[in-house]
């Protein structure tokens, strides 16, 4: 079983739009709601890859129920802290070949609240081998929650995987307990060690303080795969060349893959490849985190690694 954690999840509505009036009326029948945010879409594929699933985080008010009922409703475990202020709503509004992203705040989480979740997380993680921690963090928390649930993740022996950026990524990774895995970009890499990376750099830089002391660093690089760091071995991922139907929700299956893969002890090769096969199948589907698991041998065995 895999807990992921989404700090400040999300009810994401989707309009689908034929044409968006600015300053008028438009109407449509043509509407998705569903449970959202980073960790949350992680779990949606770690569950079509077969995998039992808990979600934490914090919500609250009726659209809280709704991330909770909705996630239960998939066959999918909710282990929420409920907080005074009510869950935040996203809007996606997709109007010719374009979308519109509309993004609340959320809610501010009091220290109160916090302390719940810190001193309830035996319960959270009861019978998890993996927590996954993914997103931005809500008003209230800052990056020292993060890094207690990784001090207390290693203590226990369960893996810690974190994707999130900014000063909370540099605070994660500069840490004293770093946490198993990172998913930075190549923009990232350069912000934490303060240099320039490029293709001919790239791994150089993985193996420098502090990525070296990280045993899983993923770093994407869209549609020409990703260089992986694991333990002192770096590898190069290719991934086959396809027409992207929606590619928002990538990344996320790309880490579930990652953890699904590492939790059940594939090798180093076998883990990038089921990363990289999770992150194309979702941008095959218009269906945020979604992959069709029938076609995961055909992609899979288009995968190239290599050590470099």
């Amino acid at each position: 079983m895999i807990l992921t954690i989404t700090a400040n999840p999300s009810v994401d509505m989707s309009y689908q739009l034929d044409k968006f009036n600015i300053d008028g009326v438009t109407r449509t029948d043509k509407v998705i709601k569903h449970a959202g945010g980073k960790g949350i879409h992680v779990g949606y594929v770690l569950h079509d890859l077969g995998e039992e699933v808990v979600h934490s985080g914090f919500v609250g008010g009726k659209l809280g129920e709704f991330i909770e009922e909705g996630l239960e409703a998939k066959g999918q475990k909710a282990r929420f802290i409920k907080i005074k202020e009510p869950t935040r709503n996203c809007l996606a509004i997709l109007h010719e070949g374009k979308q519109t992203e509309i993004l609340e705040a959320g809610p501010t989480i009091n220290p109160a609240e916090r302390e719940e979740f810190i001193n309830k997380l035996d319960q959270i993680s009861q019978g998890c081998k993996v927590i996954s921690m993914s997103g931005s963090l809500p008003k209230g928390l800052d990056p020292s929650f993060y890094k207690e649930i990784i001090s207390y993740g290693k203590n226990k022996g369960i893996f810690v995987a974190v994707d999130t950026s900014g000063q909370t990524l540099k605070d994660v990774v500069n840490a004293d307990i770093k946490p198993d895995l990172i998913k930075p970009n190549e923009t990232e890499v350069a912000d934490l060690l303060g240099e320039e990376i490029t293709k001919d750099n790239i791994k150089d830089a993985l193996e420098k303080s502090p990525l070296s002391e990280i045993e899983y660093v993923i770093v994407s690089l869209g549609s020409d795969g990703a260089v992986v760091k694991v333990g002192d071995r770096v590898f190069k991922a290719s991934v086959p060349k396809v027409t992207a139907v929606n590619p928002v929700g990538s990344g996320d299956s790309s880490l579930a893959g990652a953890i699904f893969a590492i939790s059940r002890d594939k090798k180093p090769e076998e883990v990038i490849k089921t990363s990289m096969t999770c992150g194309l199948l979702n941008v095959l589907t218009e269906e945020i985190a979604h992959i069709e698991i029938e076609k995961f041998d055909k992609y899979y065995e288009q995968i190239l690694v290599e050590e470099i």
